[in-house]
């Protein structure tokens, strides 16, 4: 098994990417900040893909060990790897899997590179469009956990690079929600296999809420003839560390229809 971790050109930025295993190529797309040459989806579970696999993870622009500057828009983020996938040369069409925001990333480069895409994971994926409840109150609760999670960062600690980054992210997450339902409305998935994972173990949140994620979820496995949508029955948002085995099987069944 290879293991090579890089930086790549993709125009006027270099990414940071890691390539392990062999096999049908496989794309971890994170969530949160966005660092994905870190291990982000546990080491244990990578390794396990890595096992069947060409493995690839990477820093977006901006993030970590990749250069800037970040993208503007989940259609950038989703165009970067686009071509950074090209210009590595791994085999493609790949399996994505993309966790929370990182699905957003993933569903927008398959709507405009449907070409890459030989099957979908998405693990408890961000929802796109607009969430119940005032908008007022999305706003001003957006911006008071942007706030804290800067003065967060200011403190001397390991991790306060993580809290600045999500914060970026976090800034922008409204904005980005908006232009992924956009890019739903005119156009689709190419027809592969497809699997959403879904978290059970949710914090306390208003009924209205829990249903749209619900719904979002089940919709999202909808959009292909051959998806399929699963409960993580004894996980929480962080499904690759809680309940790892249901991200392997899901990817190896996407996996065996390339086989």
């Amino acid at each position: 098994m290879h293991d090579d971790t890089r930086l790549v050109p993709v125009g006027e930025r270099k990414l940071c990417v890691r390539v392990r295993g062999d096999g049908p190529t496989l794309v971890l797309d994170c969530g949160g900040a966005g660092q994905g040459t870190d291990d982000a989806w546990g080491s244990e579970l990578e390794g396990r893909l890595a096992g069947s696999a060409t493995l690839v993870t990477y820093d977006r622009a901006g993030v970590g060990r990749s250069g800037g500057p970040a993208a503007e828009s989940v259609a950038e983020m989703a165009d970067d790897l686009h071509r950074l996938l090209h210009g590595l040369g791994v085999p493609l069409p790949a399996v994505f899997a993309g966790w929370s925001f990182g699905a957003l990333v993933v569903q927008v480069l398959a709507v405009r590179h449907p070409g890459d895409v030989a099957g979908l994971v998405f693990v408890d994926p961000t929802v796109s469009g607009q969430p119940p409840g005032s908008a007022l109150v999305r706003t001003v609760s957006f911006a008071l956990a942007v706030r804290l999670l800067r003065l967060r960062a200011l403190l001397p600690t390991a991790g306060a690079w993580q809290f600045r980054e999500l914060a970026a992210l976090l800034a922008g997450l409204p904005r980005h929600m908006r232009e992924v339902e956009a890019a739903l409305e005119t156009g689709g998935f190419p027809p592969v296999p497809l699997r959403v994972i879904t978290a059970c173990r949710r914090p306390r949140m208003p009924r209205a809420q829990l249903a749209y994620l619900e719904n979002g979820h089940r919709a999202l496995a909808a959009r292909s003839p051959r998806g399929r949508l699963l409960v993580a029955g004894r996980a929480t948002h962080q499904i690759p560390h809680d309940q790892p085995e249901i991200v392997v099987e899901a990817v190896e069944d996407v996996l065996d229809h390339l086989r």
